[in-house]
């Protein structure tokens, strides 16, 4: 799953369908806005972190065979974000999205020692950037609400622009209450081609002021406990590692898109400093789903790469910092 772009629509759509039961369209933005600023650091208005792992092997197949046993080392990614509410509404919302991610390391053949024939030494690293404008909006059917949202975004690399993508998603809800939320919905996107539609459930419960779940399939699910300004979360949520490359491999495109989708299994603790500002501290395992090149249009991206790529689940340390304009 496509973190940056999926998630963000996902969690827009929790944001949108999780706020306490009242009628007032202002105190339905307010908790809105303090239902992101606790629970959703994705869609804060500022995000920085920095992720690491220690040196890992990799495997390449294509049809079927070996190509290259290799070895990641010096592993670092940097990840920057910004959404900002262009437009609040009583029935409709604005959002701006922009996002930076640049991945840092080395790669070996362990069978030679030669630099890697996929992952070429790069000392800019492979950098990402995604923009997008999301919209939602509010009405009802059947008696129950539901929330429309569209996003439009596109994404590049340092040599240019890549890929323009639609996506789209409907959700109903069925509970809302102070405590709890429960709603049903589907999404989908213009640029996939095998699995263009995908339900999403969410669900979140306050056992009581300190303790509460929050779930959102398939892309998360967390229990978390707060304290004062102390929250600690356990729960995993799928994640992915994209980026435009260029390959000195024969059958691969010279220009590519490398893809990695993986589950993270996580403590996370935050502390929240006055309501705006979060130091973040995250360590876990990443398993990986699957992974490859793909052609730069991606599509058959949920289906055979080019190359696949496969690694074994490594930890990772992962520490940030958030900020949110509003309360």
């Amino acid at each position: 799953m496509k973190r940056s772009a999926i998630s963000l629509i996902i969690l827009l759509t929790t944001l949108a369908t999780t706020s306490t039961a009242q009628i007032s369209t202002d105190s339905l933005t307010r908790g809105v806005r303090s239902f992101v600023a606790r629970n959703f650091s994705e869609v804060r208005t500022f995000n920085l972190y920095w992720e690491t792992t220690p040196d890992h092997g990799y495997t390449l197949m294509q049809n079927g065979k070996e190509i290259e046993n290799g070895k990641f080392r010096s592993i670092n990614t940097v990840k920057f974000s910004a959404t900002v509410p262009v437009l609040l509404l009583k029935n409709f919302s604005l959002y701006a999205n922009g996002q930076f991610n640049s991945y840092q390391f080395e790669a070996n053949n362990k069978i030679n020692g030669n630099e890697s024939a996929i992952f070429s030494k790069n000392e800019d690293g492979y950098n990402y950037y995604e923009g997008s404008v999301t919209g939602t909006y509010r009405t009802k059917a059947v008696g129950k609400p539901l929330i429309l949202i569209a996003s439009a975004l596109g994404d590049g690399w340092h040599k240019g622009f890549g890929k323009a993508q639609g996506l789209f998603s409907a959700i109903m809800v069925f509970k809302q209450s102070p405590t709890t939320s429960f709603s049903v919905g589907l999404y989908g996107t213009t640029l996939y081609e095998k699995i263009p539609v995908i339900p999403i459930i969410t669900y979140w419960h306050e056992f009581n002021p300190n303790l509460s779940v929050d779930i959102t399939l398939p892309s998360r699910s967390y229990l978390r406990y707060q304290h004062n300004n102390h929250r600690f979360s356990a729960g995993a949520s799928l994640s992915s590692e994209h980026f435009y490359m260029e390959s000195r491999m024969e059958n691969v495109p010279e220009v590519s898109f490398f893809n990695r989708a993986t589950i993270k299994p996580e403590i996370v603790y935050e502390y929240i400093i006055n309501k705006h500002f979060y130091l973040i501290a995250r360590g876990g395992g990443s398993a990986l789903i699957n992974g490859g090149l793909y052609g730069t249009n991606r599509k058959g991206i949920d289906g055979d790469p080019y190359v696949k790529f496969k690694q074994p689940m490594t930890p990772f340390v992962n520490v940030g910092f958030s900020y949110n304009l509003f309360k």
